[in-house]
């Protein structure tokens, strides 16, 4: 990721984003979590938030994949049935420091070819 000034100069990131990558969907919450990477094994799947200035573990939520925060304490991400493969997931709204997870979709095949497949597709309101 790069960042510029508004006169086109290329400038360093911003403290809060030192460890907001490109590959994690979710990025930067209200400033004070960012989505980190998988941390999850064989028997059940995770990932971690991180603090944005350190880089460091904060905590972890029971989810494949963080997409999209909807507010400083829920995100919407992709989750596996455990045993199952990464492409039969479905939507769900995790909370922070909660096992509570709200299906948002049902699960999809990972077995019908783009053709069957959705793409989900986030806008702000």
């Amino acid at each position: 990721m790069q960042y510029y000034d508004f006169e086109g100069n290329e400038v360093s990131k911003p403290a809060n984003e030192e460890y907001v990558h490109w590959f994690n969907d979710a990025g930067l919450s209200d400033g004070k979590l960012v989505a980190g990477d998988y941390a999850g094994d064989n028997k059940k799947s995770a990932s971690e938030l991180l603090d944005p200035c350190t880089g460091k573990r904060v905590t972890k939520v029971n989810e494949q994949q963080l997409l999209a925060w909807v507010d400083d304490k829920r995100l919407i991400a992709w989750d596996i049935t455990p045993g199952s493969n990464e492409f039969r997931n479905r939507l769900v709204l995790v909370t922070i420091g909660s096992d509570k997870v709200v299906p948002l979709s049902g699960f999809r095949k990972g077995n019908d070819g783009a053709a069957g497949r959705w793409t989900l597709i986030f806008a702000e309101r």
